[in-house]
């Protein structure tokens, strides 16, 4: 098969899939109302550009026996992607960072140790951790309230996170700039509530993704919202 017969073949698989899935009319305008949804923003011109040569394929006469146009690899790629992407849609828990790769501190750590490492990989915030689970957070809304009580000389201490839990509590840190969700949170779910917040005024820092969403549940992996919003 071709990339032309192949093409046409995907797109058709497209327009049932996104048919059944979403309940859209299968009238032929299936497509180009998948290309509004928010889930699709990022290959929104992708989607238009391969229903538009769609169309030039359906509806124009072959040119000696031969289709006038031939898709690119990268064309049937993006289709591929898509029709996967609708029939099984990425999880939070899929595109976070986990286990061993998640910068974190320990009650017993020196704080400033730890900001040293969070400073030279571009950290703004890191989650503390015991027995597997998130007990506090500590990052520049941190520092800032440590300067505001006079006790920002304790950052250059021995001080460890335990001597400032007061400061990096889950009770005390601003739980608008974190949330906790289910491991089976679909990303295009996470992407709605992080914009949902932003028109609250809030703003969401960190995505802490547990087996059901509970704080008390232990940590599968950490999303930022720059990981749910190039989706």
């Amino acid at each position: 098969m071709n990339n032309t017969d192949l093409f046409l073949d995907l797109y058709k698989q497209l327009e049932q899939t996104a048919i059944a899935v979403y309940g859209l009319p299968a009238d032929g305008t299936a497509v180009s109302k998948l290309e509004r949804f928010n889930e699709y923003k990022s290959i929104r011109s992708e989607l238009k550009y391969c229903r538009e040569v769609r169309a030039l394929l359906s509806h124009n006469p072959k040119v000696d026996g031969e289709f006038a146009v031939y898709p690119s690899d990268s064309m049937i790629e993006t289709l591929k992607k898509v029709i996967s992407k609708i029939k099984e849609p990425p999880t939070c828990y899929e595109r976070s960072v986990k286990g061993a790769n998640i910068l974190s501190a320990r009650p017993e750590d020196i704080v400033f140790d730890k900001m040293k490492i969070m400073k030279s990989f571009g950290y703004s915030y890191v989650p503390i951790m015991k027995s597997g689970r998130v007990v506090g957070v500590f990052g520049k809304h941190t520092v800032f309230s440590l300067v505001l009580d006079g006790l920002d000389n304790i950052l250059f201490d021995n001080t460890r996170f335990t001597d400032i839990s007061q400061y990096t509590s889950l009770s005390k840190t601003d739980k608008n700039s974190f949330r906790f969700i289910p491991r089976d949170m679909y990303l295009f779910e996470a992407e709605e509530l992080v914009v949902n917040a932003f028109k609250k005024k809030e703003r969401i820092n960190l995505l802490f993704v547990t087996q059901t969403g509970k704080p008390t549940e232990s940590l599968l992996g950490i999303l930022t919202p720059w990981d749910v919003m190039d989706n």
